[in-house]
């Protein structure tokens, strides 16, 4: 007796595991409340990117699609201007609510994976505090709706795959067809899912109606973005192997991996990858491993940029959480401590913590350099065009070389009584030239093309900002043209360039 009473004393003082809760734990709410007021907290920091601008300007003449995006993000650039008017902070509210939705969808994996409390809580801070969530979080781009959408359609699978209602392939269609309005690329995680599940043994559920459903679904909303592409010559073909040409090769696309995780969180990735792939508990959503192994084989081998694969990044750190819930006591300190200072270094990485000058200081421009310095190039253009005579300002075109140069002239430029901008980059080229102009100011690379209307293009400033940061525009020129002998109209056809 004395022997069966220690041990049923030892059972009681044995720690038992977590068992999953119907809701979310409230420290995944604060997280996810704390991800977005931390980005709104930065989101007036610096100023505007140079996509931002050129998004804000896309929306302003609003299509079925762009030369290199669908029109979602555009949209959205409209809804944020003119709710919230033109300030970095309005263009950015929504993305913040993005990322804070993603820490949600994360954690409410994790639960469904079997994950109790604990595992809940880690996979929404490490989807929350991983360096590319607050990069993207912190700017409208695409990328940013994209790591939403994705995650969102990764929580819908999860939940099919473990035999939730049928009825939900109509909802993982529509969210891939919204999607396909803001970036194609989660087409090709659609035919991903379509073979992972075909080659595991989770293929009958292929076989109601309801999927074939929800791809109708998907497809119909992409098809007005389709017949503008078709319309226009499919544009986004060719940007695609632009972006292909200007890849940093495979050892730099699987390094990058690491930095897009805060460096530490590439561990419980990874390890949330090898459940999926092999653990008993897991079986029933090995196509989610599947689905990562061939999406980062087909970026990898066409030369995708290292982002691309982020967004299922959520759904490996929510199977490696239930990793992380059981580490002994001390693992656990060991990686919270790791993780603590990794997610600390990539704060500084993604988001503009720092004064501006700080990143030629560290030698660290990145997006954030992008941000920096388009006040200032609007002034000095602002400066060349009241140095030509006044009875010749109103024919003045701006031909910049790049579509931010030239967002930055049409956002920025009117308080500085500039013209709209002209320019044979992206969409701005199917946008057309002027039909008449006089004098022509040049910004960015385009001296020798104005020379070739104009023999007498001088040189006449150097683009720099305060902060001494190298982005772009630093160290380009500043033409002036007063007396041009032909017309951008003449030579419109042999300066596009999609990139």
């Amino acid at each position: 007796m004395a022997a069966l009473s220690k041990g049923t004393e030892l059972m009681e003082i044995q720690p038992k595991p977590e068992a999953p809760a119907s809701r979310l734990p409230h420290p995944v709410w604060w997280t996810s409340g704390g991800v977005i007021v931390l980005l709104l907290s930065m989101a007036g920091r610096y100023g505007f990117h140079r996509d931002e601008l050129y998004f804000v300007v896309a929306g302003r003449r609003l299509d079925w699609g762009f030369v290199d995006q669908p029109p979602l993000t555009p949209a959205i650039a409209r809804l944020a201007e003119t709710v919230g008017g033109t300030s970095p902070f309005a263009l950015r509210f929504l993305s913040a609510l993005a990322i804070g939705g993603v820490v949600l969808l994360a954690a409410s994996m994790a639960r469904r994976f079997g994950g109790g409390r604990t595992a809940q809580i880690f996979a929404g801070i490490a989807s929350g505090g991983a360096g590319v969530a607050l990069a993207v979080g912190h700017l409208l781009s695409t990328a940013t709706f994209d790591f939403l959408l994705w995650t969102l359609a990764m929580w819908l699978l999860v939940r099919l795959l473990d035999g939730g209602n049928q009825r939900e392939w109509l909802a993982l269609g529509l969210v891939v067809g919204v999607g396909l309005q803001n970036k194609h690329l989660i087409g090709l995680l659609a035919v991903a899912v379509l073979a992972a599940i075909l080659l595991s043994a989770q293929r009958p559920i292929l076989s109601s109606v309801w999927p074939w459903m929800g791809a109708c679904v998907a497809a119909l909303l992409a098809l007005p973005n389709l017949i503008w592409q078709a319309a226009n010559d499919w544009p986004q073909l060719e940007m695609a192997r632009a972006l292909a040409d200007r890849s940093d090769g495979p050892v730099a696309f699987v390094l990058e991996q690491v930095g897009l995780l805060s460096i530490v969180l590439a561990v419980p990735a990874a390890v949330g990858l090898w459940r999926l792939a092999r653990s008993p508990d897991l079986r029933r959503w090995r196509p989610l491993a599947t689905v990562f192994g061939l999406l980062f084989l087909f970026f990898l081998i066409t030369g995708g940029k290292s982002y691309y694969v982020a967004p299922l990044y959520p759904v490996l750190l929510a199977s490696g959480a239930l990793w992380f819930e059981e580490l002994s006591g001390m693992g656990r300190k060991v990686m919270i401590g790791a993780a603590a200072v990794g997610i600390f270094i990539g704060l500084f990485i993604a988001l503009p913590l720092l004064p501006p000058s700080s990143m030629s200081t560290l030698d660290a421009t990145g997006e954030l350099g992008e941000t920096v310095g388009w006040p200032e190039l609007v002034d000095q253009v602002a400066a060349v065009y009241e140095s030509i005579p006044m009875d010749q300002r109103t024919e003045v075109a701006i031909f910049t070389g790049s579509y931010g140069e030239a967002g930055a002239i049409d956002v920025l430029g009117p308080d500085a009584g500039l013209p709209p901008a002209v320019s044979g980059h992206n969409n701005y080229w199917l946008w057309g030239p002027p039909n008449h102009h006089g004098p022509v100011i040049g910004v960015g690379w385009v001296g020798d093309v104005l020379r070739s209307i104009c023999s007498g293009t001088v040189e006449v400033a150097t683009i720099s900002n305060p902060y001494g940061v190298e982005n772009e525009e630093a160290g380009l020129s500043l033409y002036l043209c007063l007396a041009p002998e032909g017309q951008l109209a003449d030579i419109w056809e042999r300066i596009r360039h999609y990139s």
